[in-house]
């Protein structure tokens, strides 16, 4: 039975933080000779409780260091294993002894991707910011235009709108390893690397010989902290010079050996409000798509990409722009199964106004309707659905929640979906119940009550809180209404 205390692994997504310094250990070899590189495994590790301040360069030419409390926190997951994890707020400088042009250097990385809002840069060229040579965009991010997918870039290209197989480059929270190789048109341009997958990339604009870097910030314009970089890090490799496509495949098939990490050819994109998105103080690194690619937690296969394109406040309208976008989800299919995992209807039956049967007949047609400039539905495209039973929230909306609750248990939702026996799109749609969850025999998310109880809740009532949001993904005792269950 899968109660709290199971539970309870998950709620730093897969990784206990750390506190004093980490001892180093050798590093493995790797398949070719690297300029620099960091290894929360390896480098020698400097704290400031559990943030980091200080990581050497295995290579020796460029240590890394950030402020105090504005380096990455150290956690280690479940299998053992140190990463550093950057929550929007943390950044690491590299050491003015590594310089780059932009049209010959190298950047592999080994990690996780939270949820991306607007962009995730992962690694820039220079340490000061407003210096110009510097403003050309980081040289190794993901990125999303307005409701598209995230997806890899190097210096801004490709432009999510402009890919011509956006799918193998689309980054999710499952592990993987990224790259890119920076190189003149003339010289055959710029390379991507996700996993197994290469792509050609227009050149850069050239910038030569600049000192030093930023892992996790666009150095140029940072912004303001809570806006930077969203990821768990476990390698990250530069070279000052252009690999080959073969010796660049190599480093990613030797990394990926190295990680367990496989292609993914399965697909899980979980759409819905801050519910499903996660709100404080669920961070990015705690949120459901997190907690279901954990390290060693065996909720699904490696071959699975995970996608959280949930945003606060969102109600019908927004997760239809979300899936008729250009560039968005439902372009990018895998080649196994792709599903869909929603829950809405918090802020439509509240701030919205709906009735729990006006919702639910706009959620039949969310489903049922020809996406933009496809002339299919969601169902027709062969998405499996997962429809999450909504969670409990304040009194005011119990009777609407218990309303719309039925509705989708009620048998005409499979006839309204033609999901049903003999339907067209039969066996397509399910119900999670994430409803009856419970913990010890014990509801956490049926009545209001329980959505006061601040074990499992934020305090306001709606919004789960770091367990409740573990147990959510879960299933809490029953795995059964777990949002990733049987897949």
């Amino acid at each position: 039975m899968i109660g709290l205390t199971v539970a309870l692994p998950f709620l730093s997504s897969g990784g206990a933080s750390v506190s004093g310094d980490a001892a180093p250990a050798p590093p493995p070899t790797l398949p070719i000779a690297v300029t620099t590189r960091w290894h929360p495994a390896h480098s020698t590790v400097t704290l400031d409780g559990d943030r980091v301040t200080a990581a050497s360069d295995l290579a020796g030419l460029a240590h890394a260091s950030a402020p105090t409390g504005a380096g990455p926190t150290a956690k280690i997951d479940a299998l053992g294993r140190p990463f550093w994890r950057f929550e929007g707020d943390s950044y690491l400088e590299i050491a003015d002894a590594l310089t780059l042009t932009s049209r010959d250097m190298s950047v592999f990385f080994v990690g996780r991707f939270h949820q991306v809002v607007t962009r995730s840069p992962v690694f820039s060229l220079g340490r000061a910011d407003g210096v110009a040579p510097n403003t050309i965009q980081s040289a190794l991010e993901t990125s999303v235009e307005g409701s598209s997918v995230p997806a890899l870039r190097t210096y801004s290209y490709p432009r999510n709108s402009s890919y011509t197989d956006m799918a193998k480059m689309v980054t999710g929270s499952q592990m993987q390893v990224v790259g890119m190789v920076g190189r003149g048109n003339a010289a055959g341009g710029s390379r991507l690397w996700l996993n197994a997958d290469r792509i050609t990339v227009q050149q850069p604009y050239l910038v030569s010989d600049v000192a030093g870097a930023e892992i996790g910030r666009y150095a140029y314009r940072p912004d303001d902290s809570g806006t930077w970089g969203r990821f768990d890090l476990y390698e990250m490799i530069v070279l000052d010079n252009a690999v080959t496509d073969l010796d660049g495949d190599a480093l990613v098939a030797d990394l990926m050996t190295t990680y367990g990490i496989v292609p993914a050819v399965n697909q899980l994109v979980l759409e819905g409000d801050s519910i499903m998105r996660g709100t404080d103080p669920v961070t990015s690194g705690l949120c459901p798509n997190m907690v279901l690619t954990d390290p060693g937690a065996g909720l699904l296969g490696p071959d699975w990409r995970v996608l959280n394109v949930a945003s606060t406040g969102a109600a019908i309208a927004k997760v239809i722009e979300r899936r008729d976008a250009p560039d968005g989800w439902i372009t990018t299919p895998l080649s196994g199964t792709n599903v869909l995992a929603f829950e809405l209807g918090r802020n439509d039956m509240a701030a919205g106004g709906q009735s729990p049967a006006i919702h639910y007949a706009n959620v039949v047609d969310y489903l049922t309707d020809d996406v933009s400039g496809t002339g299919q539905s969601v169902l027709a495209h062969g998405w499996d659905i997962r429809a999450l039973v909504n969670i409990a929230s304040a009194t005011s909306l119990e009777a609407d929640i218990n309303a719309y609750r039925a509705l989708l248990r009620d048998p005409a939702f499979a006839i309204d979906t033609q999901t049903e026996a003999g339907g067209a799109y039969a066996g397509q749609l399910q119900l999670v119940e994430t409803d009856l969850i419970t913990v010890g025999g014990d509801p956490v998310f049926a009545s209001a009550s329980d959505a006061s109880d601040l074990t499992y809740y934020a305090g306001d009532n709606t919004h789960p809180s770091i367990i409740g949001s573990a147990v959510r993904v879960t299933g809490g005792d029953n795995p059964a209404h777990g949002i990733a269950y049987g897949l």
